[in-house]
């Protein structure tokens, strides 16, 4: 039977996995000792920085320190589902010193207790094997789960006079961190049973997990839980980006295909798409597909207007490398001095360049490359774009 037929048949995708959730696992998150009641509308975001939110009360201000610490957790959900360790659903792996914690029972419970005033954002954040419980012991009246997938947290402890202050010193680094050792376990697992992992995506990111939850407990056993974005985009529940007429009109011509979609603005979409996303290094091999090909389009251009043919430029265009089209080539075609910045511009695409070479021919970065190095290569490569593509 071809792989193109759709066999379809109607099966029940949300099966009910009744294996007991063991104790020495409830000690090591506070999101399945207790049930959260959370609204899915209330969410912290990051402010701008000249804004001045004193005047808005604190977060978490009735959460004191317990001998001026706090143990708080950080949570989020996957887009995919982790595979169950020996067919358990809940376990734990160490990282680096660090204990992350995996679930994939948990679920959103959105409720209504009273029928004349619904809330039909209100949930609770709860485990599946205690949503009965919380059904009758909160007597609500309307219920609707919605199961997450793959459910992942971690601990910090930490030693201050407010919840909040450290929650705005210390955010960003969180999620780094634990988007790092989210990777570093989809690695793990990935190469440990490829075929049981293919559905991994390739990297974590931030920007691929749209919301957070983070639990703080102070003093007297105190908690609390409130819902945070990293990255506010992925978190809305509408667009906050727009075409206007000019790109509307562009967008509807590459759809209806009067124009081709050049290689090197397919490049750039996708290096600034990687880049988003965390993809450092394909970020840069894309950076360099652009570069070059726009190059090569303008040293084919100038080499034919002086009577070049086609035909010999083909057969010579293998052998001519993107180090010298960038190096030596381009000072040839345009004259260098009227690209304003142009030491520099080079300077950061021979930085993507040699980067391109170590994911292509070593496999991974072999530096440590930063999202901004990344963006100015990105710029660099629109201004050789628009400089080589100008009029003249």
């Amino acid at each position: 039977m071809s792989k193109d037929f759709y066999n379809n048949i109607t099966i029940q995708m949300a099966g009910d996995d009744q294996s007991p959730l063991f104790d020495d696992l409830i000690e090591k998150t506070s999101f399945i000792q207790s049930a959260s009641s959370l609204n899915l509308a209330d969410i912290i975001a990051p402010a701008e920085n000249h804004m001045d939110t004193s005047k808005l009360g604190h977060l978490w201000g009735d959460v004191a320190p317990q001998d001026g610490k706090y143990t708080f957790e950080i949570a989020t959900v996957l887009p995919y589902y982790l595979p169950d360790f020996e067919k358990c659903p809940e376990y734990s792996v160490t990282i680096d010193e660090a204990e992350i914690f995996v679930s994939s029972r948990m679920v959103k419970c959105f409720y209504t207790k009273d029928a004349s005033s619904p809330s039909p954002l209100q949930y609770y954040l709860v485990h599946r094997l205690a949503l009965g419980d919380l059904i009758s012991k909160q007597g609500l009246l309307y219920t609707h789960p919605v199961p997450l997938r793959s459910f992942v947290t971690k601990r910090y402890y930490m030693e201050g006079t407010s919840a909040e202050e450290i929650i705005q010193n210390n955010f960003y680094s969180w999620v780094r961190h634990f988007v790092n050792d989210l990777s570093c376990l989809l690695d793990s697992v990935r190469t440990a049973s490829p075929k049981d992992t293919k559905q991994l995506l390739p990297q974590m990111a931030t920007t691929l997990l749209p919301m957070f939850w983070i639990s703080v407990k102070g003093a007297n056993e105190k908690v609390a839980v409130a819902q945070f974005a990293a990255d506010l985009p992925t978190a809305a529940f509408r667009s906050l980006s727009n075409l206007d007429k000019s790109g509307v009109k562009r967008a509807r011509s590459f759809l209806a295909g009067s124009n081709a979609i050049p290689i090197h603005d397919s490049a750039l979409g996708l290096a600034t798409t990687y880049a988003y996303y965390g993809y450092l290094g394909l970020a840069l091999v894309q950076v360099c597909i652009a570069c070059e090909s726009v190059l090569a389009q303008a040293y084919e251009k100038f080499l034919t207007s002086r009577g070049v043919s086609k035909t010999k430029y083909a057969e010579a265009e293998r052998d001519i490398t993107f180090s010298q089209l960038l190096n030596l080539h381009l000072a040839a075609i345009k004259d260098l001095s009227k690209l304003e910045g142009h030491e520099k511009i080079l300077s950061q695409l021979n930085y993507a360049r040699r980067c391109r070479n170590d994911v292509v021919h070593k496999g991974s970065l072999q530096q440590v490359v930063t999202a901004n190095e990344v963006d100015n290569a990105i710029d660099a490569a629109n201004k050789l774009k628009q400089f080589l593509l100008e009029v003249t």
